[in-house]
Order: C-alpha cells, then sequence, then structure tokens
C-alpha cells in the first residue's frame, strides 16, 4: 500500500513538474522583442499665447484641466501672436516643449481653426518656421480684426500630419498633440 501512494506521488510530482516546464518554455518563447513605438506625444499641459501689437503685448495661458481663457482684440488691428507650449505637470519642474517643437518641426502643424468669427484673419508671420517642404507651422501668426463680434479658435497642435495644406481638421490627418477651444473677442 505505501508503495502505491510512493508511485501516486511520483506521479503527481513528474505531472506537476512537467507542466511547469512546459508553461516557462511556453512563455519564454512568446514574442515580447517587438519594438515599441519609440515617439511618446509630447505631455502638454501648458499652451500660452502671446499677443504682440505695437509696442501692447497680452498673454493669454490655458492650463490642463482649466477652461481656455478668453481672448479679447481691438477692431481694426494687426496681432503677431507666438505660441509656447509647456509640461507644467511638476510645477518645481516646468519644461518648454517649444524647442523640441521647432526641432521636430517636419512632424509638427498647428491649425487654428475659427468659429463665428469671420472678421479674423489668422495667416503665417514672416517669422515663422517651415518644415522641409517649405510650408510654415504657425508657431508665430498674424491676427488680424475686422468689425466686433465674438466666437472661438480652436488651436490643434498636430502630430505627424499628412497634409499641411488642408482647411479643416480632419483633413489634415496625424493625432493631436494638444486641442484647445479659446473663446475669442474682437471689441
Amino acid at each position: 500500500m505505501i508503495n502505491k501512494l510512493k508511485t501516486a506521488y511520483s506521479n503527481y510530482a513528474l505531472k506537476i513538474f512537467f507542466t511547469l516546464l512546459a508553461s516557462s518554455v511556453i512563455y519564454s518563447c512568446s514574442n515580447d522583442d517587438d519594438p515599441e513605438d519609440i515617439h511618446e506625444h509630447e505631455n502638454i499641459t501648458r499652451v500660452s499665447i502671446v499677443f504682440e501689437e505695437g509696442s501692447n503685448s497680452e498673454t493669454v495661458t490655458w492650463d490642463d484641466g482649466s477652461t481656455p481663457p478668453s481672448i479679447t482684440l481691438d477692431v481694426d488691428k494687426v496681432y503677431t501672436a507666438s505660441i509656447y507650449f509647456y509640461d507644467a505637470s511638476n510645477p518645481n519642474d516646468i519644461e518648454d516643449i517649444t524647442p523640441e517643437i521647432r526641432e521636430e518641426v517636419n512632424e509638427h502643424y498647428i491649425l487654428y481653426e475659427k468659429a463665428g468669427v469671420s472678421n479674423l484673419t489668422i495667416t503665417s508671420s514672416a517669422s515663422d518656421i517651415s518644415g522641409s517642404d517649405g510650408i510654415p507651422i504657425n508657431m508665430v501668426t498674424d491676427w488680424s480684426t475686422g468689425g466686433a463680434e465674438s466666437g472661438n479658435v480652436v488651436v490643434h497642435l498636430i502630430h505627424e500630419p499628412t497634409n499641411k495644406n488642408g482647411t479643416t481638421r480632419a483633413s489634415f490627418g496625424g493625432a493631436n498633440d494638444v486641442e484647445i477651444n479659446f473663446p475669442v473677442t474682437i471689441q
């Protein structure tokens, strides 16, 4: 009887051993060597736009989780607007992402999509930077106002756009690194 128990126990132990061995072989043969996407989208938690008109300057700043501030512009003026991107997730170590976007100029495009503001024209400034395709990416833009009105400007920082000549967000392809809907008032 004891021999039968020993034999049964040995068979049971061997089954467990081979099950564990087979599991470890199967696990070790899994394909974990696939390359991962090495590009991480920028972690942008703050965006500032500096508007300059003559000697006057005004900055509007949006922080992740907050309501976008209103942009107020005067009638019949031309403003030069420069946009800056930050990772402010650690208030003690705010990182300016703008130089990285400038370095990766071929991989980014900034779209200003207007809604309800027909008396506002936004164009690339002469001092804007361009990618290798010669198309400015709208880091520095000129905002020309006409008559009084209110509406919105949605700012999209597009990563790897498939087209830089679109007229709507959908026509640019790529992915948004950030999208902010700023209320705009021209008075």
